[in-house]
Order: C-alpha cells, then structure tokens, then sequence
C-alpha cells in the first residue's frame, strides 16, 4: 500500500513540477547562446545581444525562484491538504497505516527538494561557455577513472556527502510536520500556532545541542571525527537522523492519537 502512496505523491509532483523543470533548462540552454561570456570587447556584438541577455537572464532567475518557492509551497500543502486538511478525511481512512501516510509525503517532499537543486545545478551548466567536445573526450574520462582507481573510496565519500544532505533535508522536513501536527491540535489561530511550534521545536533542539556539549559528548564525536573521514560522515548522519526519527514517530503519533480535522 505503501507503493500505492508514493504513486499518487510523486504522479501529483510530477504534473506540479515537470513543466517548471524543463522550463528552466530550456531557458539556461537559450541564455548560454544569449549572454556574452565568449564575446570580445572589440567586435560589438555584445552591445546588440545586450537587451536579450537581460530579458533571458530575467527570466530564468523568475523561473528559479519560481521552482523553489513551488518546492516549498508542496512541501507544506501536501502534507497539510493531505493530511490535516480536506483531503485527510479520506486519507485517514485508507487500510494503511499511519506512519505511511507521513512516510510518503516525506518520501516526496525530499525527492522533489533533491530533484530541484539537481536541475537547478543542471541548469547553471547549461548556461556555461563549456566546450562539450573537450567534456566527452576519452582521455578526460580516462584519467578520472584512473584517478578514482588511485583513491576508490572517493565515491564513497560523495556517496556520504550525498547521505548527509538528504538526512539534514529530512530532518528539516519532519520538523515542520510535527510543528504543523502540533498547530492542528489547536481549534483557533493554527497556522500561527504551528509556526510558534517550530520555533519552539528548533530552541529545544538548541538546548539539547548546548545539553550534550556540557556533558562532553561533543567533544568525544569530534575525536571520533578526527580518527577517521569515513566516521565523521557518519556520526554526522546518525546526529541528524535520530531527531529525525524521534519527529516523524512523534508526528505519526499526533496524527493517529490527537487528529483533530473540525
């Protein structure tokens, strides 16, 4: 059922966002013609690509604001309309469990968020006087390959960095789930409320920080970074996925103890 979950989030995430997507590698790819990153000072013609250049330039930034405030606003209403609004009438009833519901729409929201700043680099690419005949040259792939034979564990590390990122992108996510559960257990006033609960939510996460270093403990896990590379990402990961954990059960718990859709 789980399945079923995802199919439906990422069906409405990709008629929400394939067109924004494409839009902002087509107008990259047009401003790599447009701008004049390969035009000399003594030829003019940088003078009459000038005002095309601002307006495509324009554009494209519009477009990626654009993306990335979608991406934040379907973050919230996903998980708002789906679950504590209209729609969580029938999604609550669904032979599912509660913890899946909030599993897929996190699933989604980290999908979504990656995807963005994947074609948002994309893009920037794109944009760029690159010489793609010298990027698909066999020698350059050549060396990279004997390069990563001399030091394999460097795409682990990539991989870890990768990991990283997506933990600390949960843990943010499920910090405004719980913070919006939370203003829903409140009759009046709830978008308000929720977002006194995510402060709220971020001092206490500051005071267990400040908690731990008193202990002691921080200073342990930095010693634990220094004996090795591998295990500072990970003590880095296993730091941010606890409190990620302990937020999605906390919010699955509101949403199946203390739902309140009036």
């Amino acid at each position: 059922m789980l399945g079923k979950l995802l199919k439906y989030d990422f069906r409405a995430m990709w008629k929400q966002f394939s067109m924004i997507w494409l839009a902002a590698l087509v107008i990259a790819l047009i401003n790599r013609f447009t701008l004049p990153f390969n035009q000399g000072s003594n030829d003019g013609a940088g003078g009459e690509n000038e005002l095309l250049a601002i307006i495509t330039i324009t554009v494209f930034i519009g477009v990626m604001c654009a993306m990335f405030v979608v991406a934040m606003v379907f973050v919230l209403t996903r998980f708002y309309r789906g679950l504590l609004g209209d729609e969580g009438y029938l999604m609550h009833t669904l032979p599912v469990k509660t913890w899946q519901l909030v599993f897929s729409k996190l699933i989604c929201a980290v999908v979504v968020t990656v995807i963005s700043v994947a074609v948002s680099i994309l893009a920037m690419f794109l944009m760029m006087p690159i010489n793609w005949i010298e990027v698909f040259d066999m020698e350059l792939w050549m060396s990279l390959a004997q390069g990563l034979l001399q030091r394999p564990d460097a795409l682990l590390y990539l991989g870890e960095f990768f990991l990283l990122c997506v933990v600390a992108l949960a843990l943010m996510i499920t910090m405004v789930y719980l913070s919006m559960a939370i203003g829903h257990l409140f009759h009046r006033r709830r978008v308000l409320m929720s977002v006194v609960a995510f402060f709220a939510l971020d001092i206490l996460g500051n005071l267990v920080i400040g908690l731990v270093n008193e202990l002691g403990l921080l200073r342990f896990l930095d010693q634990m970074a220094v004996w090795g590379g591998h295990i500072g990402f990970w003590v880095g990961i296993t730091l941010m996925l606890i409190p990620a954990v302990l937020m999605f059960f906390a919010t699955s718990y509101l949403l199946k103890h203390r739902l309140n859709l009036e």
